[in-house]
This record gives structure tokens, sequence and C-alpha cells, in this order.
């Protein structure tokens, strides 16, 4: 009985603990951004009766300086200034490993909102009767499919992306005749679930195409760690 009431506790603060983290890393965030766009202020306006409405005026006025960067940026002028300090801090002893880091952090943002994959496919690898998933990325140029192919009229080759489980950021790059590989009827993001999942998501599976939240995943884990709590045989006393 004391078990089950320990276990019951325990899943609780779990799931509490689960669900409050992001919120939590969220608001930290955003507190550090308002704290660092305030300390810009002299002391008499942080301690005027308005101090509030100037603190919020710096927040924006920050947004406002980030934004006139990425404007910046984007053009040709910028672009070629982005790239001389992207060298420069990549270069810099420490430095550097924190700069990549917090680089590739906001590559994998950027990644989730662009993809340069354009279909699913099915490619017989690595033997016959054995398939994987991959992702078509391009078009083999023809000067390259020529040395492929052993015919005058080449076949159409494409460039696939055959990526490892459970993570697909790692995998394996092959050149295959386009009529080899099977075209599957999935989206991308059903594709990563399906890899990231190792085979345990398939598509399709819900019958409203909306798969469970985080909450729901969760308390279906701590229920089964409860049923077999509760199925062990008591120790013998």
């Amino acid at each position: 009985m004391l078990n089950k009431i320990g276990i019951s506790i325990r899943n609780n603060i779990l799931v509490g603990l689960v669900l409050v983290t992001p919120i939590a890393v969220t608001g930290f965030i955003v507190n550090l951004l308002f704290r660092f766009a305030t300390n810009f202020l002299p002391r008499a306006l942080k301690e005027s009766n308005d101090a509030i409405l100037f603190r919020f005026l710096a927040l924006f006025a920050v947004l406002f300086a980030l934004f006139i960067i990425g404007l910046l940026v984007r053009n040709f002028a910028g672009r070629k200034f982005y790239k001389f300090g992207d060298r420069l801090l990549t270069r810099i002893p420490i430095i550097s490993r924190i700069y990549i880091s917090v680089r590739q952090v906001s590559e994998a943002l950027v990644a989730q909102r662009e993809t340069l994959f354009k279909e699913v496919v099915l490619v017989e690898y690595p033997r016959k009767g054995l398939y994987s998933m991959g992702f078509i990325t391009a078009i083999v140029p023809p000067h390259l499919t020529g040395l492929m192919s052993a015919t005058d009229n080449p076949s159409l080759y494409v460039a696939l992306f055959i990526p490892t489980t459970p993570n697909p950021t790692s995998g394996l790059f092959i050149m295959a005749p386009r009529t080899e590989l099977v075209s599957l009827p999935i989206t991308i993001t059903d594709a990563m679930k399906l890899i990231i999942s190792g085979g345990a998501v398939f598509p399709g599976q819900d019958a409203e195409g909306v798969g469970p939240n985080l909450l729901e995943k969760l308390e279906k884990v701590l229920l089964k760690e409860e049923d077999s709590s509760e199925q062990k045989p008591a120790v013998p006393t």
C-alpha cells in the first residue's frame, strides 16, 4: 500500500516537472532578455513612476535592433560582414566551442521550418529483400548520370539520403536510378516520426490524425509502471 502511494506521488511530481519545464525555460529566456534590455536604462528612469513603461520600451528597442540586424544581414553587404564574423568566431579558442554549439542549435531550429527533402521513398538496401526508408534530395546532373550508366540513354538518377535511427541527422548518401525506388504516400514529417521512433510510430495509426500530446504519452508510461509494480509478488517476511 505504501509502495503504491509512493509511486503515485513520484509520478505526479514527474508529470508536473515535465509540463512546467518548457514553460519555465521560456519564461527564463524572456526574463533574461527583459533584464538585458532594461540594464541600459538610467537609474532615474528605473526608479520613476513610469519605470515599467520605460522597461517595455527598452525591450522593444532590443527587438527592433534585432530586426535591423536581420534586415542588414539579408542584403549582399550584410552577408559578407556576417560571413567574416562567422569565420572569425569559429577560429578563436574556447569562444569557438561556445559559438559553434549555439549556432548548431539555431540551425536545428531553422531546419524544422524548411527541409531539403523532396520525397519519401523506399530503396532495396542493405541487401535484396530488405528495404530502407530514404529521402530524395535532388536530381543528379546529366554529366554525372552518364558516368554511372553504360548505355547512351541513361536512366534518371536521384540523390538519396538514408537516415539512421533514432538520430536522423546522420546517415548514408547514395545516387540511385529513380526507377529502382518505391514512392511512399506519406509526408516528410510522418517519415521522420517513423525513423526517430525506430518504427514504433507508423503514419495513420491515429484515426483522427492527431497523435497523443506530451501529457498523454507520459501518463501512458506511468500507468504501465504502476501496473507492473502491482503485479510484482509480495516479498515474504
